[in-house]
């Protein structure tokens, strides 16, 4: 690149931050994103029947997990903890409540240094797997809780004074997976009316140093049932889906929010999860007898909408239980990593939460997207086996998307190249034509057409050359998602760069405006407008078309540039390396060209 072209290139870098002060202050708050309206909820009378006949209704009360604090700080002194624990998990489980205070994934560090004490989930403020609504089971009431005699499974219950009684077994299994049986037994001679009750997540947060990225909610909900398949709630502004950054605004921006989503107000659940970046909660009773919420604060401290902790819930309508009945409720729960062959491997679909499937807009697309998304996770877990390095199987998976995508890319190269040169031959003849005929535009086009026909050349081939870019676009897509979500790269390092996982942020703080320095995506814009130079010569007649095709060359890299620099470094390492594959394969190309013609 000679010292011209270097510097629009340096004017342009440089005002990228007064680009981003301009967007961030000025223009987008002008264009909010349109926000759907949250469905309401409607209440439900009491129904009466046996245990097969509860099904789905409305919430009963505002729980805990989205209440301000409250002032009156006294401990209940009836509180009692048990702990249940295997290999990957250690669980506290608290009397108050009857769930799970605490969740240590064992062999997941908090922080990336040596020596980092574990990940853990903390359930304070409201017990996770707790229910709500019911009299003698809140936030301020203690249930019985004793461990069984082979430390696997926590025992809760609780007897009312009507003589009826709820009895709770918490059994850990293998890997993150939990068992929970619940039973309401009526032991009186009248019915007992149950309310409608709620059973809770735990309230799920971003790790202090997790980065969010433009327009990105890291942390979300989802929900399956067969009707409606997957749902997610927390994605990508602009593409689909009800995003709880939506629901927020559409509500005006409450400090908190309890809600059903649009569409499934009566909708039978299979499971419902909550979840942050790497990890999540899932539920998923044995039975699709509830429908489901989402409950949500919002950091106000933040500008604009930036949602801080997420819950969903199971909600059931009232039952009336018949005199000596039991009502047996029974789930699978999931916490711990969102790990797709962990979670494949504790079925119910519970890898569905990885995003890895396509849905709205583009869902015709997942034919291809979410098979595609599988093999590349599958393909990156291989070559990090090989090489014990994500940054090097990262770019062994760069290599190995360009062999597969050689015969694309070759034929476009060299089709585009030769059109180029074609273009070079037939543009003086078309300038003589165009001052020879001037004023006469059919007799011009004419004469035109006889030229590209007397040399072959098709002016709509000079679009080939995006092909390559756009056929690749979906393993793009796919490849984004897989490395936004995959938990294999956190904390996982490569030359400079501490977390793949995350934008490099270097000098964090430190930098005016943009706040720290991501060096890959400005290589990646250098080396996508080397690679442009390389396989576009420099076929313009005229010095105003040269200043455009120059303008063009440069355009891209700046949007991407854009795009990127806010990316996972794990990401912009792929597109930087396929750039610099393919200016080899095009640098090959064009010796082996120079030296037949010579």
């Amino acid at each position: 690149m000679n010292k011209k072209d270097l510097i629009p290139v340096i004017v342009l870098a440089l005002l990228i931050p007064l680009w981003m002060l301009i967007d961030r202050t000025f223009i987008a708050p002008k264009f909010p994103a349109p926000q759907p309206v949250p469905a309401e909820q409607p209440a439900e009378p009491l129904t009466t029947g046996t245990p097969a006949e509860l099904t789905a209704a409305a919430p009963a009360e505002q729980p805990e997990a989205v209440k301000p604090a409250e002032t009156n700080t006294t401990v209940p002194v009836e509180e009692t903890l048990e702990t249940l624990e295997n290999e990957q998990l250690k669980l506290e489980l608290s009397s108050i409540g009857g769930g799970i205070k605490q969740v240590t994934l064992v062999n997941y560090p908090e922080e990336n240094k040596e020596n980092s004490a574990p990940v853990t989930l903390d359930f304070s403020d409201r017990a996770a797997l707790a229910y709500t609504g019911l009299s003698g089971m809140g936030a301020d009431d203690s249930l019985n809780i004793t461990k069984s005699d082979d430390g696997k499974s926590v025992i809760f219950s609780k007897v009312w004074n009507t003589g009826s009684e709820f009895r709770r077994t918490i059994t850990i299994g293998d890997n993150y997976l939990l068992t929970v049986q619940d039973q309401f037994i009526n032991k009186t001679s009248n019915p007992w009316n149950i309310p409608a009750l709620r059973l809770l997540t735990g309230n799920m947060k971003n790790p202090d140093d997790t980065k969010s990225m433009k327009g990105l909610s890291i942390i979300g909900a989802d929900s399956f049932s067969q009707n409606e398949g997957v749902r997610y709630y927390g994605k990508v502004k602009g593409f689909s889906g009800t995003t709880v950054q939506k629901i927020f605004k559409k509500a005006d921006k409450p400090e908190f929010i309890d809600v059903v989503p649009e569409g499934m107000v009566h909708e039978k659940v299979d499971w419902v999860s909550a979840k942050n970046k790497f990890f999540v909660q899932i539920i998923s009773p044995d039975e699709p007898v509830a429908t489901m919420s989402i409950l949500a604060r919002r950091d106000t401290t933040q500008k604009g909408v930036v949602p801080d902790s997420i819950a969903t819930s199971l909600d059931f309508q009232p039952v009336a239980l018949g005199a000596g009945d039991t009502l047996n409720l029974n789930y699978t729960c999931y916490i711990g990593p969102k790990n797709f062959s962990i979670l494949k491997k504790a079925g119910h679909k519970f890898e569905k939460v990885m995003e890895f499937q396509t849905t709205g807009f583009w869902g015709f697309m997942n034919w291809i997207m979410e098979p595609a998304r599988q093999f590349l996770l599958a393909a990156l877990n291989l070559f990090y086996a090989v090489v014990r390095n994500y940054g090097l199987a990262i770019i062994l998976l760069t290599l190995l998307m360009r062999i597969l995508f050689w015969p694309l890319t070759h034929r476009s190269t060299q089709k585009m190249r030769e059109n180029s040169e074609k273009m070079q031959v037939v543009q003086p003849k078309i300038k003589a034509i165009q001052e020879k005929y001037k004023g006469q535009a059919q007799r011009i086009q004419q004469e035109t057409m006889k030229v590209y026909q007397e040399h072959g050349f098709n002016p709509m081939a000079m679009m080939g050359g995006c092909l390559p870019m756009l056929l690749q676009m979906p393993v793009f897509f796919a490849l984004y998602t897989v490395l936004r979500n995959a938990i294999e790269l956190r904390f996982a390092g490569f030359l400079w760069i501490a977390d793949l996982s995350q934008p490099e942020n270097l000098f964090a703080g430190s930098i005016p405006i943009i706040g720290s320095l991501n060096i890959l995506p400005v290589l990646m814009s250098v080396s996508m407008i080397f690679q442009q130079k390389l396989s576009t010569p420099n076929a313009a007649a005229t010095p105003e078309q040269q200043q455009q095709q120059k303008m063009m060359m440069y355009m891209m890299p700046i949007m991407m540039l854009f795009l990127f620099y806010g990316m996972p470094s794990g990401l912009t390492l792929y597109w930087t390396t396929s750039n610099v594959l393919m200016i080899a394969q095009t640098s090959a190309y064009n010796y082996r060209k120079k030296h037949k013609e010579a």
